[in-house]
């Protein structure tokens, strides 16, 4: 219970920032940036960086990078799809249980130094994957904050009560 409790106080909080949508969606959107590459664990923190080089709103960077934690697998393993379904090449990831955090790290090494490698691939996917859902979660964010910022943050009030 504490932890839904916890959610909804935080849902709370990103709602009722006082910067204006473009500044939140932006926010969000760079946050979520790291988690498409092998970041160590920085993750959040660069999320922060990069708002502040765009000036958006750190808060919802910082959310966004925290959102982006957990789900790095899933990333990587669409960063590998992604760049094997545009150069028609042979992935050396085909499940989630293959993405591992080191050979992910290994692969942008090999896809920096060498453009014929499983790390190309998973470069390649992950420049696109970034595009497409930065662009995604920007005007996604933007139109709930624009929208329905004061009917979602009065509903989240009421189901706190």
């Amino acid at each position: 219970m504490k932890i839904t409790r916890r959610i909804k106080f935080n849902l709370i909080r990103l709602f009722r920032l006082k910067s204006s949508p473009h500044h939140v969606a932006l926010g969000l959107t760079m946050g979520l940036i790291p988690s498409w590459i092998p970041t160590f664990g920085l993750g959040p923190v660069l999320s922060v960086g990069l708002a502040r080089l765009v000036k958006a709103n750190t808060v919802s960077a910082l959310i966004g990078g925290i959102i982006g934690t957990p789900i790095w697998p899933l990333l990587f393993l669409l960063n590998y799809k992604v760049g094997s379904l545009i150069f028609d090449g042979k992935s050396k990831v085909d499940e989630l249980d293959d993405v591992e955090y080191i050979n992910a790290i290994h692969h942008t090494y090999k896809g920096i130094v060498g453009p014929h490698s499983s790390g190309f691939l998973f470069l390649s996917g992950a420049v696109i994957n970034i595009l497409i859902s930065t662009t995604l979660v920007y005007f996604i964010v933007y139109l709930l904050f624009k929208k329905c910022r004061v009917r979602i943050l009065n509903k989240i009030r009421r189901n706190c009560s």
